[in-house]
């Protein structure tokens, strides 16, 4: 009888405790609705800093690689605002009474509203230094190279530190603060809570004041970015991050305030306004610019006569001008894949330094570079093609050397992009998303406007300006010096590629199951969209709506509005789109009966890539190749999934199983003869393997990228030898 009490008892008791634990969960979770705002940000900031590799590099460059100490002080002044904005802001919310939610007014819970505003407020420092020890965990080689750069980490580190520290003084100092003022007016010691305010006016003048201001300001700096949207330049993306984020907890919170007293969803009710403006094509600022004065908010005006050159024109006077007849003429053609600033770095290294190397011979002419000379055509994918366009207009500017090149296309790629970007999107674009109408530029445009910025500062004009304008003279004629360039895009309404070039619409298409871009493009198209239509990186550029404008030359019908996204998502290697070009060449080559040989240079900056090139046929060698990465075997298939996620991983790994097979078909396509390295097609691929140093995805990369990249091209490859058999190869086929 005394078990079965005791059991009894035991039940009772568990039971008891489950329903207290579901009371105070209920507590808990009522008690993060006024503050979801702040909540949101700090999980979405965890959720970034934990799984992007990007956040890896903005915080290896604001703590180790950055030399910049004005930055390192815009980064603590910047934490320091956020985690006041947080604390803040969750600290007046407290302070009010909800009708809805009759837990907040709860006494038991007072530690709570007394110790969440700090803790979140404190949290905003230490989630820095969270993301920089995860960094440094993250990358193989965690010392610094100088004593200067170990000093400057470890002093950075602890700035953070102390100043979470400090603002937990700062906050608990505060609550003494305010328990004085309320024994001085008369509540007793013991009993000395702040009270609770029934409506927002009753909260105080100066809290009002500072909500009122902030939001006020808050609409004057999203008017200034609309302005001037590179105006956080020079501040570091971590510190654009956390401006954004002060923004958001302090004029959010505020709103849900107002809203919450009152009982309205506010958060629900802007998401299905966005979700409705968006299904009513109401706000799109996403357009494709097709001339250089448009807008990405404006509709395209009637484009311009057609004036670009017809491919095949170009081809031909290309082969007059640089082969010998019934002599194989090298033709050299590049295709590069997509990663960010990875990539366009990596693109343009391997290019001017293959420039340089071959320099060092005086070319024949006495002026242009034997590589650019037989360098004829490149096909790049997002990263990969800005890469492409910076090394080609970097030699277009006297003195065309590669070395010239090499400091030029470093000196582009070198800066944060980032920046204006997330300026855009979270002020500009953010806004945009609630407005009925298209009123702003996107953050597509601020990330054009920052690579045309970055080129004129080298002395560089042509990204500003319509892409074919670099294929002509300023008398009109074609211009064959420099190389015709393809860049892939992706339309998402057919998943189809969609390449740009510089030329007139072809009159039979050499594509597959793809969109001839210049039937689509304004021949006024500028440089920087061209680019950016092949690198609008999933989120960070946004999908592109392009739109065509009536005119003489336009098809009839009109043709349809198309939504371009980053290239890499129908195959990530431009391999696709180089080898139909290379048949198209051989076509014409043919028809003149001039032999080819054409040595390929695919270009790939994902270090867990398999190499394909190190699996071809032993019997047709490729000269001077050799893998440069250590062979690593093909990660084993995982048994199955479930239901979930079987669908989404298989359209994944498809896609890069297209790439794969696009590699593949380009290596099969090549005329390789068997048992000789002195005649027949060849293909290098310049690949990156993982190093001393992390190389993340995004756009913006520090000096450490560019030196562990230099350091993996000079090892990983036999350069003087790759250029001395090269180099000879062009000189064989220059002479008469």
């Amino acid at each position: 009888m005394a078990d079965q009490i005791s059991s009894t008892s035991f039940w009772r008791r568990l039971w008891a405790g489950v329903l207290k634990g579901v009371e105070w969960l209920a507590i808990v979770l009522d008690h993060a609705k006024p503050i979801r705002v702040s909540l949101l940000v700090l999980a979405f900031a965890t959720v970034v800093i934990s799984n992007v590799d990007q956040a890896t590099e903005l915080f290896l460059i604001a703590m180790w690689a950055d030399p910049s100490g004005t930055r390192y002080v815009s980064l603590l002044a910047t934490a320091a605002m956020t985690g006041m904005a947080v604390w803040y802001t969750a600290y007046n919310a407290y302070r009010l009474t909800y009708p809805r939610w009759p837990a907040l007014q709860d006494p038991r819970a007072a530690p709570l509203r007394r110790w969440i505003p700090k803790v979140l407020g404190a949290a905003v420092p230490m989630l820095l230094l969270l993301g920089y020890a995860l960094a440094l965990r993250d990358t193989p080689q965690a010392t610094c190279s100088t004593i200067e750069q170990c000093h400057r980490r470890d002093l950075r580190a602890a700035g953070l530190l102390i100043e979470a520290v400090v603002m937990i003084v700062l906050f608990i100092g505060h609550q003494w603060v305010v328990k004085a003022r309320l024994v001085a007016a008369g509540y007793p010691r013991t009993a000395a809570v702040e009270p609770r305010a029934q409506s927002i006016t009753v909260l105080g003048t100066v809290p009002l004041s500072i909500f009122i201001a902030v939001l006020i300001l808050n609409v004057l700096i999203t008017g200034l970015v609309v302005v001037q949207p590179r105006q956080f330049d020079g501040m570091g993306s971590l510190a654009v991050l956390l401006i954004t984020s002060s923004f958001f907890c302090m004029s959010g919170g505020f709103l849900c305030m107002l809203a919450d007293r009152r009982g309205l969803p506010l958060i629900s009710l802007l998401m299905l306004t966005a979700a409705a403006l968006h299904a009513l094509h109401l706000n799109d600022n996403h357009r494709v610019r097709q001339y250089p004065s448009m807008s990405t908010h404006q509709r395209p005006a009637a484009s311009s006569p057609d004036h670009r050159p017809d491919f095949d024109a170009y081809a031909r006077a290309w082969l007059d001008s640089r082969c010998v007849p019934q002599r194989a003429c090298p033709v050299i053609v590049v295709s590069t894949e997509g990663g960010g600033l990875r990539s366009a770095a990596w693109t343009a290294m391997v290019l001017s330094q293959f420039t340089a190397m071959i320099d060092q011979s005086s070319p024949p002419n006495g002026s242009e570079p034997l590589f650019e000379r037989y360098l004829f055509a490149g096909s790049g994918v997002s990263g990969g093609s800005l890469g492409l366009a910076t090394y080609v207009t970097s030699l277009q500017v006297e003195p065309r050397t590669g070395l010239s090149a090499q400091v030029r296309s470093k000196n582009i790629l070198n800066h944060d992009f980032l920046a204006p970007v997330m300026a855009n999107a979270w002020f500009v674009d953010f806004t945009q998303r609630w407005l009925p109408g298209a009123l702003f530029d996107d953050r597509g445009r601020a990330l054009t406007r920052a690579w045309e910025q970055a080129a004129q500062a080298e002395a560089i004009t042509s990204w500003s300006q319509p892409f074919a304008s670099l294929y002509e003279h300023p008398d009109g004629s074609v211009n064959i010096d420099v190389p015709a360039l393809f860049f892939n895009s992706t339309t998402v309404g057919q998943g189809w590629r969609f390449v740009q070039d510089p030329f007139r619409p072809f009159t039979s298409s050499p594509w597959t199951t793809a969109y001839d871009g210049s039937r689509w493009l304004d021949p006024r198209a500028p440089l920087s969209e061209t680019i950016l239509n092949s690198a609008r990186f999933t989120y960070l550029s946004p999908a592109g709506t392009l739109q065509t404008a009536t005119s003489s030359n336009a098809p009839s019908p009109p043709l349809p509005t198309l939504q371009l996204v980053d290239g890499g998502y129908f195959e990530n290697s431009g391999t696709t789109t180089l080898r139909e070009i290379m048949q198209r060449l051989r076509t014409i080559a043919a028809q003149q009966n001039q032999p080819l040989r054409f040595i390929v240079l695919h270009i790939s900056n994902d270090p867990s890539l398999h190499d394909f090139v190190d699996e071809h046929d032993p019997n047709r060698p490729l000269p001077l190749y050799s893998a440069a990465c250590p062979r690593v075997p093909r990660p084993t298939e995982r048994a199955s999934y479930g239901d979930v996620t079987a669908p989404a991983v298989a359209l994944l790994d498809t896609r890069e199983a297209r790439g794969e097979f696009a590699r593949a078909e380009l290596l099969s396509s090549l005329h390789i003869d068997a048992g000789t390295t002195d005649a027949g097609d060849v293909l290098w691929h310049m690949r990156l393997c993982p190093g001393n140093y992390p190389l993340p995805l995004g756009w913006t990369i520090s000096p450490p990228v560019f030196d562990e990249m230099r350091r993996q091209l000079e090892k990983n490859y036999p350069l003087p030898a790759m250029a001395t058999w090269l180099d000879q190869q062009l000189r064989d086929a220059a002479q008469p």
